[in-house]
């Protein structure tokens, strides 16, 4: 009897080990986008009050990671919101677009198949919330991609 139960709690857990890793990834992807959404929100700010300077020069460029001037001074428009200010998250210049970029595969901290599971999250949800290819395609994320972006303007 007491054989039995010991393989019916190590059953029951390995199937909760199972459930909160998809929890996790899930959460994780969750997190990704509410990120990129505030970012793009932030970057619309900086737009709005640099437009003058914007309109004389349409093609300005607010690439760049943490340490780059444009990259900064959008980061200031978060206020409290707490996002990690480091190269995981970027911002790109393509023809006039802009777009808010999250290194998938480049971030720190998560094993390759904690990775795989967050590129399936994002990739089943790309379509309703506007995630990208990348920067230079407005196409919807795929699971094959090692970044994902969302276009600002």
């Amino acid at each position: 009897e007491l054989l039995i139960v010991i393989v019916v709690i190590g059953i029951l857990s390995s199937m909760m080990m199972m459930s909160s890793t998809e929890a996790t990834s899930s959460a994780r992807a969750s997190n990704i986008v509410s990120n990129l959404r505030n970012l793009k929100t932030a970057a619309l700010a900086y737009y709005v009050d640099h437009l003058d300077a914007i309109t004389a020069n349409p093609n300005v460029s607010i690439s760049g990671t943490s340490g780059t001037k444009s990259h900064d001074a959008i980061f200031k428009y978060l206020g409290t919101t707490n996002i990690p200010d480091s190269g995981d998250y970027r911002f790109a210049n393509s023809n006039g677009n802009w777009y808010v970029s999250y290194d998938i595969d480049g971030a720190a901290g998560l094993s390759g198949s904690e990775k795989t599971a967050i590129k399936t999250k994002l990739a089943g949800r790309a379509k309703s919330v506007g995630l990208c290819k990348n920067v230079t395609s407005m196409e919807p994320f795929t699971d094959s991609e090692t970044a994902v972006a969302m276009f600002i303007r």
